[in-house]
């Protein structure tokens, strides 16, 4: 039997299946008298992020190779993905959280409700087609499938 929940993770990522679940999971938050925790993933480090550089790579593409500028870089994204997601929730009577979560997203986030004792999951969905998200996968569909806790996805 699954725990009763005790916090709402919203992954978030600007786009808008996410700024559709972090509307719906504010409701919910508030009916159930939880914290929202907004998760944001970003890659661990800027191989993960980028990939190796090229043989002669220009200085713009090793910019971000350096700690701080990739430290930056994730701190102003998260900004601007947190912000927007506050946006599309407006005021609340429960708490907000904001959380960075390092790694691919799908992972992150499962290894994240794998550590947050009565977690439920609220996540967009891309909408892509059914046949084009059995061949390339999706977040969503990795959450759903990995989670140990209760997923909704909204579309």
């Amino acid at each position: 039997m699954t725990s009763p929940t005790k916090i709402i993770l919203v992954p978030v990522d600007s786009s808008e299946g996410a700024t559709q679940a972090a509307a719906y999971a504010a409701g919910l938050a508030e009916a159930l008298n939880v914290p929202l925790r907004l998760l944001f993933a970003f890659p661990k480090d800027p191989v993960e992020a980028f990939g190796i550089p090229t043989e002669a790579p220009r200085a713009k593409e090793l910019e971000y190779y350096a700690p701080e500028a990739f430290a930056r870089l994730r701190d102003v994204s998260a900004e601007k993905v947190f912000a927007s997601a506050r946006e599309a929730i407006g005021e609340i009577g429960a708490e907000i959280q904001e959380e960075i979560i390092a790694g691919p997203a799908g992972d992150a986030i499962v290894e994240h409700a794998e550590s947050t004792p009565g977690a439920m999951i609220v996540i967009g969905s891309r909408g892509m087609g059914t046949l084009r998200e059995m061949l390339l996968g999706s977040v969503s569909q990795r959450v759903l499938h990995h989670a140990p806790c209760p997923v909704t996805v909204v579309r």
